[in-house]
Order: structure tokens, then C-alpha cells, then sequence
């Protein structure tokens, strides 16, 4: 490309590249850290950290349905948290009701290996556990300990 018209390109583009803005990083929320490191997939908090937080529930649950080995560490934490404190996170909760949503669709459809009919009752267990919040769980170990 000749130089004179990539310099016209570049002063055409520039504006629209500024005004719409490149993808930005955000604090995670601390329910995804909590529950990325719990699965041993930390080093995806970087890309977790561009979804909008309304949708990292959403998006670790996909990660749930895809990864059989990360939904067996989720099972085991929330498992973990309900028998511990009695009742999961609100994000934990929507993670699992998204995953057992995708798991209902038809197989033609969803392109992750299935899971066993034991792992699908523990998720809706945990779909059906208490929600707490944060400051509860927290007091709740700090009164186990």
C-alpha cells in the first residue's frame, strides 16, 4: 500500500477506532476468582476480566460444560461451601442454573461431552441449595473455625 493512501486510511479509521474504544479490562469480581482458582483455571482470570461482569456466571458455565474436569472441582466447592456454611454464592448458584440450562439442551445441539446422570442431581442440588451472601458465608466459617 502506498504510503500517501495508508496515511489517508489511517486518518479515516482513527476516529471511529477512538470513539468506539478498544476492549477494557475490569476488576473481576471475586466470586469468579474464588471460583476460577477453586477449578485450578486461574490463569483465565486475565480473560475473564473483559466479560462484563452481569455475564461471568454465564461464561464459567460454559466453561463448566465444556471442561468435564472443571465441573467436577465446581461440584466438589459448592458441595463443599453447602456442607460448610449451608447454602452457595448467588454467582455460584447462577453458574450452576446456567450450566444445568445448557446441559438440558438437545444433544444434536450442545457440542460438550454429556455429563452423568450423578453429575446432573449434585447440580441441581447446588441450583437448589440456599443462596447466601458473602458477608454470610464469611461469618458463617469464621464461627466453624
Amino acid at each position: 500500500m502506498k504510503p500517501a493512501l495508508l496515511a489517508a486510511a489511517l486518518a479515516v479509521l482513527a476516529p471511529a477506532v477512538r470513539a468506539q474504544g478498544l476492549p477494557q479490562s475490569h476488576v473481576l469480581n471475586f466470586n469468579c476468582l474464588e471460583a476460577l482458582a477453586a477449578v485450578g483455571e486461574s490463569d483465565l482470570a486475565g480473560i475473564f476480566s473483559y466479560v462484563p461482569d452481569k455475564d461471568t456466571a454465564a461464561a464459567f458455565a460454559d466453561l463448566l460444560v465444556h471442561r468435564p474436569k472443571v465441573l467436577r472441582k465446581f461440584l466438589a466447592k459448592g458441595e463443599d461451601d453447602v456442607k460448610q456454611v449451608g447454602g452457595v454464592s448467588q454467582w455460584d448458584h447462577d453458574a450452576a442454573s446456567y450450566a444445568l440450562s445448557i446441559f438440558s439442551l438437545p444433544p444434536a445441539a450442545l457440542a460438550a461431552p454429556k455429563p452423568s446422570s450423578s453429575q446432573l442431581k449434585r447440580l441441581r442440588a447446588l441450583v437448589a441449595a440456599p443462596v447466601l451472601t458473602l458477608e454470610e458465608m464469611t461469618a458463617r466459617r469464621s464461627i466453624k473455625r
